[in-house]
């Protein structure tokens, strides 16, 4: 008698439905249209200027917890399953890192260089000449006078002078999110399966989904008691506080505060982010330790500086506030950066070898595209971000390939420390054009080339939000996901085009009927110029090469090298090095506080009930997290009905 077949095993089910492709469409089109009007237009609580941003999270509380329990309860096969809702996910979160600072300083970009130039600031002089006229709209229309200041009556949006430098800077920023989608398909595996690295900030939506299919009509994140106690802490206070919104007499519960512990130091901010102590409790002890502990030290640093009568001039915009502890921290940016690729040594041999030879062993089957696709997409990728940044007067050799040194350092860097350290409000210590200009000193830098470098701040330096740190976040939940890796790439695409389309035609409509200028936000104020007066200013008073920044450059990549040493070196070694390279940056000094709060509970829970106690916690602070976003979704829509153009500002930064 035969043996029967085998039974062959089920495949998982991805997700990748036509259903959760709408829902995720919706998603990144929702914000598209939220964030611009709730920043611009309401002037209230930021939904996209964050790497988790409320604007994808309140509307998938509401997906996950009533829409879907509403389907559920009218018939069960209707519900979303988890992988759907998880693609949904994904599709607002990559849409939410582009619709926010990308859409509004590309649109500056394109109108502020004529609008915005008069004799005082020289732009003229300096810029106008050097400016190639497929980057921006021009000064023979009126296209960039009535998008700052709003339409005369009778006439019609002007899009024709937009459609050739949207092509141009849109493919830029198109080819740049495709290569760091291939850096992430690259180092996926070993921050995921060697590393291990926590990911705190996907295990926030794989929580909300987790048996939301199940015979029960709530999911599971919603029916423990200790979830609503968390839930109930946040969303009182901040509810509490929306009576004030109506009688500024009403006794409002702080959030923040502020000390000083002696002359000359900085003060230390005491701001409580709901949101942020959740998402530090799920990371790893050291790393928490290491981000209050290297920031008290920056303040101590920063005090005797201050007290000996040490400076090094004024900080730059989107850098650090003090001069030195900027160089120190991008020193150790560096070294962290190329200690990791160093670490994958390994891994990245392989890729490249079955980049070149697909019948090298090396299995890529379930990556999100194969390392054929990644590498040669980060090659051409790369040739085509050099060839754009040269036509646009990036001519200097030095100067291009210092500056892109830069930015990658910053995108990889930013993302390692997102999804270790669980940090969602973030900058880098300076930025790629402050580190290039200095290094090679103003005086041989040509005219064409600071244009360049002043353009090129309208996506490389106010580093909010990134599309790498997303993408890297949703190359973790495809392993909740399931079924075809290779499906989250599309995923991905049709949220940027939506994302893209909805949030720049949008962005320019409400631009053409109130006047840009007119929002009073800083996007198209201070944002629009801040790159042209900061290079101006270089060039009226030239400098040879910052010998003290270089100096300081120096000193923090030995101490990052000293630390890591001692990490690996020595099992009780108690601080990661990660917490000293963003520890002067301005989003820590605000966050530094929730963090030790995060560090010091997860301390004392494992200190005294182990790790059964510390999962038994979790759900109070998932509770922090859903209560904190519901109550800013509360303020949203109180802003909206009572309060449009004079909204309040929940987490904003």
């Amino acid at each position: 008698m035969s043996a029967p077949p085998e039974a062959t095993p089920e495949k998982k089910f991805s997700g990748f439905t036509l259903r959760s492709l709408v829902l995720g469409s919706l998603a990144a089109a929702l914000i598209g249209v939220a964030d611009p009007f709730s920043y611009n237009i309401l002037h209230s609580s930021l939904l996209a200027h964050d790497y988790l941003p409320p604007g994808i999270i309140i509307p998938f509380i509401l997906l996950v917890a009533v829409f879907n329990v509403a389907l559920k309860a009218i018939r069960r096969e209707w519900a979303l399953r988890p992988p759907e809702l998880l693609i949904v996910f994904v599709m607002g979160w990559i849409a939410s890192t582009l619709v926010s600072n990308t859409t509004g300083y590309i649109l500056g970009a394109i109108a502020a260089p004529y609008y915005f130039a008069s004799p005082e600031n020289q732009w003229a002089q300096f810029f106008h000449r050097h400016i190639p006229q497929w980057m921006v709209s021009g000064d023979d229309n009126n296209a960039a006078k009535w998008f700052f200041e709003g339409l005369p009556g009778g006439e019609h949006i002007p899009w024709r002078p937009w459609i050739i430098p949207l092509f141009w800077w849109l493919s830029l920023i198109c080819v740049i999110f495709f290569v760091c989608f291939c850096m992430v398909a690259i180092l996926r595996k070993q921050w995921v399966e060697k590393e291990r690295l926590v990911f705190p900030l996907a295990e926030i939506p794989i929580e909300m989904v987790r048996e939301s299919d199940s015979s029960s009509l709530f999911p599971a994140f919603m029916r423990g008691k200790i979830f609503w106690i968390g839930f109930a802490i946040p969303c009182a206070i901040l509810v509490w506080n929306i009576f004030g919104y109506f009688n500024p007499l009403f006794p409002a519960i702080p959030m923040k505060s502020s000390f000083q512990v002696a002359r000359s130091f900085p003060s230390i901010t005491t701001y409580i982010f709901f949101p942020l102590i959740a998402f530090a409790f799920l990371i790893n002890l050291d790393v928490s330790l290491s981000i209050w502990f290297f920031y008290l030290l920056g303040i101590i640093q920063i005090g005797i500086f201050n007290r000996v009568g040490f400076a090094m001039g004024t900080a730059d915009t989107y850098c650090s506030g003090n001069v030195p502890m900027a160089w120190q921290g991008f020193g150790a940016l560096i070294v962290m950066v190329l200690w990791g690729l160093w670490m994958a040594r390994s891994h990245l041999k392989d890729v490249f070898r079955k980049a070149f030879d697909k019948n090298h062993p090396a299995d890529d089957s379930g990556e999100l595209v194969s390392y054929r696709t990644a590498v040669f997409g980060l090659i051409f990728g790369v040739i085509y971000i050099t060839g754009w940044l040269y036509k646009s007067g990036m001519q200097d050799i030095r100067v291009l390939a210092l500056f892109l040194f830069g930015v990658f350092i910053l995108f990889l860097g930013l993302t390692r420390i997102v999804i270790e350290g669980g940090v969602v409000f973030l900058r880098g210590p300076i930025i790629s054009q402050v580190f290039t200009v200095y290094t090679v000193g103003s005086t041989s830098i040509a005219a064409p080339t600071m244009t360049a470098l002043a353009f090129s701040y309208a996506w490389s330096a106010d580093m909010k939000s990134i599309f790498m740190s997303a993408a890297a976040n949703a190359a973790k939940l495809r392993d909740s996901i399931g079924g075809n890796r290779k499906q989250i790439p599309l995923a991905i695409a049709i949220a940027v085009i939506v994302g893209f389309a909805v949030s720049i035609s949008y962005s320019l409509h409400i631009a053409y009927t109130h006047g840009a200028y007119n929002f009073g936000r800083y996007i198209f104020r201070a944002g629009a110029s801040v790159p042209f007066d900061a290079m101006v200013a270089k060039m009226k008073n030239p400098f040879g090469v910052f010998q003290g920044g270089l100096f300081f450059l120096g000193i923090g990549g030995v101490v990052m090298a000293i630390l890591t040493f001692l990490r690996y070196r020595f099992l009780w070694w108690p601080l990661h090095p990660l917490g000293f390279t963003i520890a002067s940056t301005l989003p820590i000094k605000w966050t530094a506080f929730s963090i030790f709060i995060a560090w010091a509970a997860k301390w004392l829970i494992i200190r005294f009930g182990g790790v059964r106690l510390y999962r038994s916690a979790r759900p109070f602070f998932f509770g922090l997290i859903v209560g904190s976003f519901v109550g800013v979704g509360i303020s949203f829509a109180v802003d909206m009905i009572w309060f449009p153009g004079q909204g309040h500002e929940i987490y904003g930064w």
